[in-house]
Parts: C-alpha cells; structure tokens; sequence
C-alpha cells in the first residue's frame, strides 16, 4: 500500500510541475508579445522624436534668416 501511495504522489508532483512548467510557457509568450509591443512603440517614438528634431531645426533656421533680414533693413 505505501509503494501505491508514494507512486500517487510522485505522478502528483509530476502533474504540479507539468502545470507549471505550461503557465511558465504562457508566461513567456506573454512577456515576449509586451516586449513586442514596447519595441514597436519605442520605433514609434524615435520616429517622432526624429521629425520634432527636423522641425525644431526647421523653425530655427527660419527665425535666423528673418533676424538676419531684419539687420540688414
């Protein structure tokens, strides 16, 4: 009866660490699907950093070239 009862618990402990070891699997799968979308989104925000950058640059030169008409009036 004792060999039954170690075996009962040993296919136990083989089905918790089953269990667990597919809630680990969705685990990754889900912090591999977040870490797609922080990587698309931080694209995303270099892109537009990127074209605040152009305008920025854009704004300034447009300032300098009137300030430089303006002292030459």
């Amino acid at each position: 009866m004792q060999f039954v009862k170690t075996n009962a618990l040993l296919l136990a402990l083989v089905a918790i660490v089953l269990y667990q070891q597919s809630e680990l699997k969705e685990v990754e799968r889900t912090l591999n699907y977040i870490y797609a979308v922080v990587q698309t989104n931080n694209g995303d925000i270099q892109a537009t950093k990127e074209e605040v950058w152009a305008l920025s640059d854009l704004i300034i030169a447009v300032y300098e070239e009137g300030a430089e008409e303006a002292e030459e009036e």
